[in-house]
């Protein structure tokens, strides 16, 4: 199976999922992804490819493929998504044993760290009692709060001793800076406005930094040389001094503070969003998924 048909094969169930997304149930959104997260499962095992690079294939051969929703791409947060949907759940019947009364999908996405991350998942009673939040017939924005609670409280614990996070604070911070100021590009009428906003930055050039910052989501990726260009003027310079110095570390101690500070989710979503910004065409297909 090469990527071109693994995309065809994708495409209905993805369009089906834009197209339903906002009036299905959480539990019917979840079979959806179980099944776009089985066919990539199926072919990671096959290919022996590392999933990170198969999304990214998968994200730029759907670029041209006409019968996708609007022209939209697959992107690889969603296809992660998707990929952990269903290394969580066995089997549908798992997911309806488990959901049988989810309302909103945003609340299990929320969620997911508590049934696939190692370190945070939970067990026995924690577990039931998580379940039985997510089922009930609270209003979603109640059970969102709740959720976010519990994440403060079991995942938002920090040991300044070990990880030393303070190192890269300043990392985060140009990080934030740098995300909003992509997305406002984004929010641009015209992508000639966009450009002219942006300071008119090498197409070419937004591409390498937009594969760099992609990779910084996980160790093991491919780095691409950043060789930054003297010209380049804020806020451009400073993030891509923070890419560079970042992916030039041999250890990968300061990699893995840095995604402890920012969620892997905006990295990929700001490699997106540069991708999206370096042509006119990726910038009218991204501009559609905001």
């Amino acid at each position: 199976m090469n990527i071109n048909f693994l995309v065809q094969q994708i495409t209905p169930l993805y369009n089906k999922y834009r197209e339903s997304k906002n009036i299905i149930s959480g539990t019917e959104a979840l079979e959806i992804m179980w099944d776009i997260g089985d066919i990539l499962r199926q072919y990671i095992e096959e290919h022996h490819i590392a999933p990170h690079r198969l999304f990214w294939s998968v994200y730029g051969n759907a670029e041209g493929t006409q019968n996708v929703a609007k022209k939209s791409y697959i992107t690889r947060e969603f296809q992660n998504r998707c990929h952990r949907i269903r290394r969580i759940f066995s089997s549908k019947d798992q997911i309806r044993k488990d959901f049988p009364h989810l309302e909103s999908f945003t609340t299990f996405r929320e969620a997911m760290p508590f049934f696939d991350n190692g370190k945070y998942r939970l067990e026995g009673k924690e577990k039931k009692d998580l379940l039985s939040l997510l089922n009930s017939n609270l209003q979603p924005q109640t059970i969102l709060r709740k959720i976010k609670s519990l994440q403060k409280e079991r995942i938002g614990i920090s040991n300044p001793r070990t990880q030393r996070l303070h190192e890269v604070e300043n990392e985060k911070k140009t990080f934030i800076s740098f995300y909003n100021f992509i997305y406002k590009l984004i929010t641009f009428e015209s992508y000639d406005m966009c450009l002219h906003e942006a300071g008119n930055v090498n197409s070419d050039y937004i591409k390498v930094l937009s594969k760099n910052v992609s990779a910084l989501s996980q160790e093991g990726l491919k780095f691409f040389d950043l060789d930054i260009p003297s010209e380049l003027k804020s806020p451009w310079k400073e993030f891509s001094q923070i890419v560079k110095h970042l992916i030039s570390q041999k250890d990968a101690k300061m990699r893995r503070r840095f995604r402890r500070l920012v969620p892997v989710e905006r990295i990929i979503r700001l490699a997106d969003m540069l991708y999206g910004i370096s042509s006119e065409e990726n910038f009218i297909s991204i501009k559609k998924r905001l």
